[in-house]
């Protein structure tokens, strides 16, 4: 997979994105559902899952506009969920619902995209974990078994076969 490299302003803008995240939860008292393994963890996953956003929409030429607070509705669109791990999984939530489901990778500034799944097809009993004993089972989908190339919806067609930036 070739990478996708965020400019120094694409960097910023996930990373802004990312921290008005972090404080919006951190002011409201929501608690995360993990707790931190190293100080500030939170905040650098929102981040990092901020400019994988950005780096999906570069990748795949649609127009990144951030949200914050829009828990149950797709980052990209009405129907793209953009998910960033360091692992060899994609995690589907069960509310995933009717969404395209991406997983990136990577550090800054450079991004990959391991492929993607419908949220439906992800809710395979096999894939069906709950790490840690937290009590939040969900579907963690090995990006072996992603699908690569295009997503296609109707007569749009959102093309992720090629790096474009």
């Amino acid at each position: 997979m070739k990478g996708i490299t965020l400019t120094q302003q694409e960097m910023v803008l996930g990373c802004t994105v990312g921290l008005t995240r972090y404080a919006e939860s951190i002011s409201k008292n929501r608690k995360p559902r993990f707790p931190e393994q190293f100080p500030d963890q939170m905040l650098l996953f929102h981040q990092l899952g901020a400019c994988a956003e950005v780096a999906f929409c570069k990748f795949a030429g649609l127009f990144y506009s951030p949200t914050v607070n829009k828990f149950g509705h797709p980052d990209i669109g009405d129907d793209i969920e953009v998910r960033w791990s360091s692992r060899d999984t994609l995690k589907v939530s069960p509310k995933d619902n009717n969404v395209y489901c991406i997983s990136m990778s990577g550090n800054l500034p450079t991004f990959v995209y391991n492929g993607w799944i419908w949220s439906e097809e992800a809710k395979k009993k096999k894939w069906e974990a709950d790490p840690g004993n937290w009590g939040k089972p969900a579907f963690f989908v090995p990006v072996t078994d992603l699908r690569q190339g295009k997503i296609e919806r109707g007569a749009e067609v959102v093309e992720t076969s090629t790096v474009t930036g």
